[in-house]
């Protein structure tokens, strides 16, 4: 098993592990199963080949090394100053938790968004998520004191992270 960039042959590849993650873990996405299941496999391989052909974004997955996916982190930095990143999509199957991937993860986009010289990474968890607020906080990242209504009746907040040099 590796973490890797999705390549632009790979939309139906995300799709069956964005859905996966969506069914299984509804509390930790701004969308839905329902909004996402119907849409159709050409609408997956054009947003791959879009993230793909992207210079200020990508595609992170675990890939299990039998064709299947078991994790993803999507990394974007922001064209305009100060070129913050911003982290989403974070996701690892169950039975992958614990095991250090979710750190692989975000140890690729948090690299991907240093080398295009971004100061600093946000993210955004849910408010009753405490054990993905606990891996965030470990891996550095702090509340930063914005927060959102998530649409189910909770907050979202977001977490910074300062990158700093290499």
């Amino acid at each position: 098993m590796e973490v890797r960039p999705l390549r632009a042959d790979e939309g139906l590849a995300y799709r069956d592990v964005r859905l996966r993650a969506l069914r299984l873990a509804p509390e930790a996405f701004g969308s839905t199963y329902a909004e996402e299941s119907v849409l159709d496999d050409q609408f997956w391989r054009e947003q791959m080949v879009r993230t793909a052909g992207a210079m200020e974004a990508e595609l992170f997955a675990v890939d299990r090394g039998d064709g299947s996916l078991a994790g993803t982190a999507f990394v974007r930095v922001s064209p305009d100053p100060p070129h913050e990143g911003y982290v989403g999509a974070m996701w690892v199957d169950d039975d992958l938790r614990g095991e250090g991937w979710a750190d692989a993860l975000l140890d690729a986009a948090e690299h991907f968004a240093r080398a295009l010289g971004a100061p600093a990474v946000g993210l955004w968890v849910e408010g009753d998520n405490a054990r993905a607020r606990r891996f965030y906080e470990r891996r550095g990242y702090m509340a930063s004191g914005i927060t959102e209504p998530d649409g189910r009746g909770g907050t979202t907040y977001l977490l910074r992270k300062e990158l700093g040099l290499y």
